[in-house]
């Protein structure tokens, strides 16, 4: 079994998996839809002999526009900065060792990549 074969069998079990929880969250996302169709429905129903029928489908409606609202808030809002876990002097260090690490996994992939173009030459 060649590299490629390893990767290509990588990939195939990758993409279904990818397509199973695809398949997975459409069907979660079309019931979390039908949930909140049917529970609006009662909402209202439940509003009508309380305030009417107009107003019941307008107070529902003024419960998502608020939840669109509060949605869109947040989303406008900057994100707050995280508190440092790390000293302040220790950023250095911790950049060096990042630096090392990633110079490390280079030379590991090219060594790799040195190794099958080679084993390609033949």
């Amino acid at each position: 079994m060649g590299l490629q074969d390893t990767v290509t069998g990588a990939v195939r079990g990758f993409v279904n998996r990818v397509r199973r929880d695809a398949i997975a969250y459409s069907i979660c996302a079309i019931c979390g839809l039908a949930v909140l169709i049917l529970a609006t429905g009662a909402a209202v129903m439940a509003l009508i002999p309380v305030v009417g029928a107009v107003y019941a489908q307008l107070i529902v409606a003024a419960v998502f526009l608020l939840v669109i609202l509060v949605t869109m808030f947040r989303l406008q809002r900057p994100a707050r900065e995280q508190a440092r876990a790390v000293p302040v002097g220790a950023s250095a260090e911790a950049t060096t060792q990042r630096q090392a690490q990633f110079a490390q996994i280079a030379m590991i992939i090219e060594a790799v990549m040195l190794g099958y173009a080679m084993s390609r030459k033949r």
